[in-house]
């Protein structure tokens, strides 16, 4: 569920860099007061990549959706939720001011919560259409993430339970 360092320092840094320059942000109708930006021009190209990376890891077959962007600031939270615009998802973190922990939380299929502390690179995978998931207060200045999505378009030959995958 979590692959450290899908992204490298230079990814995570053109990422940031493009952020920067990037004029179409908006307010996040999710996290009010945080930009936003989804269908972002510079993410496209990290789709394929780890589109790759994903199938591998998981099994599935997967077709590439959706990208989006968000500059978390302190005291930001992203309230529980599942995905509308993608089944499968990988959240990213691109960036943070400093080492403080900063909690994605996915829930299993009995809502038991599992905490996931990324660092700058690192990737958390789920269905996000089925698992439910969270970003609690951000404790950091701020902190930029990705979401990529995926539809998927075979689930692994070998995964054959019923439960969502996380």
């Amino acid at each position: 569920m979590v692959i450290r360092q899908i992204l490298s320092k230079e990814q995570t840094e053109y990422i940031s860099t493009n952020w920067d320059l990037f004029d179409d942000k908006k307010e996040d109708f999710q996290v009010k007061g945080t930009m936003a930006a989804r269908q972002v021009p510079f993410l496209t190209k990290f789709l394929n990549p780890v589109k790759v990376i994903l199938e591998k890891e998981t099994g599935m077959t997967l077709k590439a959706k959706f990208t989006g962007i968000r500059m978390y600031q302190k005291g930001d939270s992203l309230e529980k939720h599942i995905d509308n615009a993608s089944q499968f998802a990988i959240s990213i973190t691109v960036k943070k001011s400093d080492d403080k922990d900063n909690p994605l939380v996915v829930y299993d299929e009995n809502d038991n919560p599992e905490v996931v502390l990324l660092e700058e690179g690192d990737g958390c995978y789920f269905e996000g259409m089925v698992v439910p998931h969270e970003r609690k207060t951000v404790q950091s200045d701020f902190l930029l993430g990705i979401y990529l999505g995926y539809d998927i378009v075979r689930k692994s030959v070998a995964d054959t339970r019923k439960k969502s995958y996380i």
